[in-house]
């Protein structure tokens, strides 16, 4: 789910050419409006293994849940500049570092259901998408579940915060063309 602000990216980074201790203020009050989803969504991840045989160390993927992380950026994209369908748009990113969050939350999700087996069922081993779905709900467990609520709420709650950076840089712009 992502939430549009036409201009913001090019505000703040204006912003940041004029008044860098403004631009610093906003990223905090960015932050603060956005922290409660990073805390919802660190809530919602069992700290133990959610299944037996998961390992909490060494193996390739052990259990090592990290914390939602939120960051601002305002920079230029990196990748293919200019190229269409290859910018990078977001001002604001909730992200968790672990990779065993991301494999938990979304396992099954490409294979709707499961694959079927054609063993007969006193012989098939559990599926470890089905296991997850019965213990911890269907795919998108923890981060996608409700994020269109989440990301409603913050949108509500950035709409001030945008305004400042508006006025900021109307006030910059007045005051540029005054006295040129």
């Amino acid at each position: 789910m992502k939430a549009d602000v036409v201009g913001l990216k090019e505000a703040l980074r204006d912003l940041n050419k004029l008044d860098r201790e403004l631009r610093k203020e906003i990223n905090r009050d960015i932050q603060r409006v956005v922290k409660p989803i990073a805390r919802t969504l660190d809530e919602r991840v069992p700290k133990a293994p959610p299944m037996s045989g998961w390992q909490t160390s060494g193996g390739k993927k052990p259990w090592n849940p990290k914390k939602f992380a939120v960051r601002t950026d305002a920079r230029a994209p990196r990748r293919r500049p200019g190229r269409p369908m290859h910018t990078v748009l977001s001002v604001i990113r909730i992200s968790s570092a672990g990779s065993s969050v991301a494999i938990a939350d979304m396992a099954g999700k490409a294979g709707g259901s499961g694959t079927r087996s054609r063993t007969p069922m006193q012989y098939r081993r559990p599926n470890f998408s089905q296991v997850l779905t019965a213990r911890l709900g269907p795919p998108s467990r923890f981060a996608w579940r409700d994020v269109d609520d989440m990301v409603k709420e913050a949108n509500k709650n950035l709409k001030p915060i945008i305004k400042r950076v508006e006025d900021a840089l109307n006030r910059n712009l007045k005051n540029t063309y005054r006295s040129g």
